[in-house]
């Protein structure tokens, strides 16, 4: 089993979709990077992660845009040639969501 654990921000978040029987919540999540270059300078990189929830309509309504969380799933990855540029691929990390920890409620929701 290949297993990929992360934390970040949640950044979008689409309408839950209805896939025969099963319903689906596809949201992306931002990965912060912070590290120190070889020449000194301070370095933050963010990579975006999306992600598929399947059956969880318990968990849906609590992920929203901006929210703090772990996620826990099976990795893949897929690539594409860009559309305006057939030199440049583009390689998407995705993830299946097997579990979802809070880390923090939405930044809209704290105040």
């Amino acid at each position: 089993m290949n297993v990929q654990i992360f934390t970040g921000n949640i950044g979008t978040v689409k309408a839950v979709a209805t896939v025969g029987d099963s319903k689906v919540l596809n949201f992306t999540v931002a990965v912060d990077k912070h590290f120190t270059a070889k020449d000194g300078k301070k370095v933050n990189e963010t990579s975006w992660v999306e992600c598929s929830l399947w059956n969880r309509e318990n968990v849906f309504p609590f992920l929203k845009v901006g929210t703090h969380v772990t996620i826990q799933g099976e990795p893949s990855a897929r690539a594409y040639i860009d559309k305006d540029d057939a030199k440049k691929v583009i390689a998407v990390l995705t993830c299946t969501v097997d579990t979802v920890e809070f880390q923090s409620k939405a930044k809209t929701e704290e105040k």
